[in-house]
């Protein structure tokens, strides 16, 4: 029997499953490397000549100054997670601090929406790149002047809430050093820190059912920080070989807070260890995202795909449980959430959240999780005018569409169920549901 307590805080992290443990655990370490004098530095360093900062990011590059932002009510801090045009269109980039965020420094909304805020009065002065060694986001950076983060290349972004990837927009969102050093003890390692989440683990795992479970989530990830943040968290860690833990919105409210991000790092992490998958790769994420750039390739067409409303009614009552995956601007988010209501209602257990957003968060889940899954997209369409991404042949309608239909694809090869239903408003969608 493996003394889990004793090998994770020996740093032995041999007994999980894959080869990719040994080079993607440095988030166990972050509290060390990041909450002494590094922080002290970096905050002398930020350019703060504007009140309100963007931060330009997706997945964990972004969720977790989400949660950060939560308990800053006064945040001027906006999280751009998003291609859809109507959203884009109302930013104004030349009054504002903007941080683009990209461990791999190729994301594409992130790159495209450091082009489009360039090319729209951000001045490099007031830009801040977080992004891993080597990149060529952080080449980009250099070469302009901007201020350059690097991060943690021994961690994924899902895990990296405690390192430049979460701490530089606490920053931002109004948390001070003092504030972030206090309110972060609880992350540092420890026997009852362990121990707590692997008890939890273990119970969690006993109601596992060929190979699927529910995750209970006690805020909705639409509009709440740290429910987004773990539900990428665990669906991204968990689900995988038909496998994982599903996040659904249940019981007593939650109110997430950054002293507990890593208990949930390890929570999610030993989760994966009992399904006997490998927490820290993501197998299902690069088919999406080759789909979407084969499709920039040519014209790009805003028209769905037809379905039988037949065999989409079955195939929703049939469901495990449903994703709603809506294509809209954040505007949408109040209307998104009315049609999940309508829908677990009316057909059984669902999740919901924006699209490009839920991509980096539960798009691994929807095509490598559990098989029971489907998915249902919902396309707002644009009422902004296409305007060409500076440096790119291409517009974000012709980025957000793609990105629709590039899912659509993934998870029709992947042997999951999908439709799309295209509105001029997400309301619309609970007329053809209905």
């Amino acid at each position: 029997m493996i003394d889990l307590v004793q090998s994770i805080l020996d740093g032995d992290v041999s007994f999980f499953e894959g080869i990719t443990a040994a080079t993607a655990t440095g988030w166990l370490r972050h509290p060390e490397a990041y909450f002494g004098q590094w922080l002290d530095d970096v905050n002398e360093k930020l350019p703060r000549r504007h009140s309100r900062t963007y931060l330009l990011g997706m997945g964990g590059s972004s969720s977790p100054a989400r949660l950060y932002a939560d308990w800053r009510p006064d945040s001027q801090l906006v999280v751009v997670d998003t291609s859809h045009p109507d959203t884009i269109a109302e930013l104004d980039f030349s009054n504002a601090t903007v941080i683009a965020s990209s461990k791999s420094g190729g994301t594409v909304e992130t790159q495209t929406l450091l082009a489009h805020a360039l090319a729209n009065g951000l001045a490099p002065e007031d830009l801040v790149i977080i992004t891993d060694p080597g990149t060529a986001m952080a080449e980009l950076g250099e070469s302009l002047g901007a201020l350059v983060i690097l991060g943690d290349p021994n961690t994924g972004g899902r895990f990296s809430s405690l390192s430049p990837f979460g701490l530089v927009p606490a920053l931002y969102a109004g948390w001070s050093v003092d504030e972030l050093r206090d309110g972060l003890q609880g992350c540092y390692l420890n026997d009852d820190l362990v121990a707590r989440a692997v008890h939890d683990a273990e119970k969690l795992a006993q109601s596992v059912t060929d190979g699927a479970a529910v995750f209970a989530l006690g805020a909705d990830p639409i509009f709440s920080g740290g429910a987004l943040w773990l539900e990428q968290l665990v669906a991204e860690t968990t689900g995988k070989s038909d496998r994982g833990f599903i996040p659904l919105i249940d019981g007593p409210v939650v109110l997430y807070t950054p002293g507990d991000m890593q208990y949930y790092h390890l929570l999610a992490a030993l989760l994966a260890y009992h399904l006997g998958v490998d927490p820290f790769n993501q197998p299902n994420v690069e088919s999406a995202k080759k789909e979407v750039f084969a499709l920039l390739q040519g014209d790009v067409s805003w028209e769905p795909v037809a379905y039988d409303v037949d065999q989409m009614k079955h195939d929703l009552e049939s469901a495990q449980y449903i994703a709603v995956q809506a294509y809209a601007p954040f505007s949408a988010g109040a209307a998104l959430a009315g049609v999940r209501t309508f829908i677990e209602e009316s057909f059984g257990p669902a999740s919901a959240n924006l699209g490009p957003r839920y991509l980096h968060s539960t798009g691994q889940l929807h095509k490598g999780g559990p098989t029971g899954v489907v998915g249902l997209q919902i396309i707002q369409r644009p009422t902004s005018s296409p305007q060409r991404i500076s440096g790119r042949h291409y517009s974000f309608h012709d980025l957000h569409m793609a990105q629709a239909i590039g899912d659509y694809r993934a998870m029709q090869a992947s042997g999951r169920r999908v439709y799309q239903l295209m509105v001029d408003d997400v309301a619309d969608a609970l007329a053809l549901l209905s």
